[in-house]
């Protein structure tokens, strides 16, 4: 069956591109909202394995002339996915890294890997672990989004991944630890400590505010698991 991506729109009560994409940006912070508009979402798409943004994104919003964007083809995601398969440690304590995530496309191929290689009595969130670096405004968006709407943990940074200049990190973080429940979407606060952590050598823009996971130690959680990337 073909997707018609009108659905989507039809999801937020909008009936044009723009007004989706707002509605999407707005509702990164408003977390009963978003969890209603993921619920929906699921009921129109819900092939988590894939990128449930990638073909409407490339559709509409991709700026390959200004940012020059292109987009990782399923077969090229497939055999990444199945090369770090091969060789990731067990104990590794990650599973996945993209300078440049896009959409997310190949950091839900490998969420999608590590959890089929358990039942799901014994696949548990928080035994996995995402790092993505994205630097378009509008990809970052539907990243986000993808990564709460499949109850991920994730640190997304926002910004040049070259000149290690950003506007924001995000935390995802599946509080419940629970497969069937989406995430949280943080904002990490502006710091010595998340500098050196990241390799973060300036900030750009005003600091973004927002925090939902106030009930579990994420931070400290955040600094032992990234650690691991150094």
């Amino acid at each position: 069956m073909a997707f018609k991506y009108h659905e989507y729109w039809e999801l937020l009560g909008v009936d044009q591109h723009s007004q989706f994409e707002a509605k999407l940006k707005e509702l990164l912070f408003k977390p009963k909202e978003r969890e209603v508009f993921y619920k929906r979402l699921l009921e129109v798409n819900y092939k988590v394995s894939e990128d449930t943004f990638k073909e409407y994104f490339e559709l509409y919003s991709a700026e390959r002339k200004t940012n020059q964007q292109d987009f990782t083809p399923e077969s090229i995601t497939k055999v990444i996915t199945e090369i770090i398969a091969m060789n990731k440690p067990k104990e590794s304590g990650y599973s996945a890294y993209d300078p440049a995530a896009g959409t997310g496309t190949l950091l839900i191929a490998q969420w999608d890997a590590d959890r089929k290689q358990v039942s799901p009595f014994n696949y548990f969130p928080h035994e996995y672990f995402y790092v993505g670096e994205e630097l378009s405004d509008t990809a970052l968006i539907y990243l986000l989004h993808n990564m709460a709407l499949r109850g991920m943990n994730a640190v997304i940074m926002h910004g040049n991944s070259i000149e290690r200049e950003y506007k924001q990190v995000y935390f995802i973080q599946n509080s419940s630890n629970d497969y069937m429940k989406f995430s949280d979407i943080n904002v990490m606060p502006r710091s010595k400590t998340l500098e050196r952590v990241l390799d973060i050598r300036s900030w750009t823009g005003e600091p973004i505010e927002h925090i939902e996971s106030y009930d579990v130690p994420w931070f400290e959680e955040f600094k032992e698991t990234i650690r691991q990337y150094k």
